[in-house]
């Protein structure tokens, strides 16, 4: 393994060539945000036992953050409802601001007719446009994306990214 990927600190090289390893991103769970998880949660794990769809999970600090493997939030606010702590806040207009981008590595532009995520979207964000040749290409309605994360499980070449802008990076 590199030593830039081992390393919090990057080598010279490492720093020089672009390649430092950046933690990925926290997604919390909805109806939450970063500053209320760090200042409210206590690590008691009732959001994680109260998840139907156990998509809930602790980090390394004991916070709760979401982890979409196989599973997609409802929005049932069960976690919320769990939670001794102010933590959550269900009376914001949205759960999240949280919605998904299709990146370069969907098979559509490779040529290969795919459109699952399209299938398994229920709000019907992504939908496939057939008049972009040879095979079509997934569309991204923004406003109706609700980031439930139902068609990251879906996409054999995990080519759609979520994206949370209250973690806006600065670029590399």
């Amino acid at each position: 393994m590199p030593a830039y990927a081992s390393s919090p600190m990057p080598s010279r090289r490492g720093f020089l060539t672009g390649r430092v390893a950046r933690p990925k991103p926290q997604f919390r769970p909805p109806w939450t945000d970063e500053g209320r998880v760090q200042t409210s949660c206590t690590g008691c794990e009732a959001c994680v036992q109260a998840c139907p769809e156990g998509i809930i999970e602790f980090d390394s600090q004991k916070r709760p953050r979401i982890r979409f493997q196989g599973g997609e939030c409802t929005f049932c606010a069960e976690c919320a409802e769990a939670c001794p702590e102010p933590v959550f806040d269900p009376t914001q207009a949205a759960p999240w601001p949280v919605t998904v981008s299709i990146t370069d590595a969907c098979l559509n532009a490779a040529g290969i007719a795919c459109q699952l995520c399209t299938d398994s979207c229920d709000p019907r964000a992504l939908r496939m446009d057939l008049s972009v040749h040879p095979v079509g290409a997934i569309l991204l309605d923004a406003e109706a994306c609700t980031g439930c994360g139902a068609c990251l499980a879906s996409c054999p070449n995990d080519a759609i990214a979520l994206n949370d802008p209250r973690q806006q990076r600065s670029p590399a």
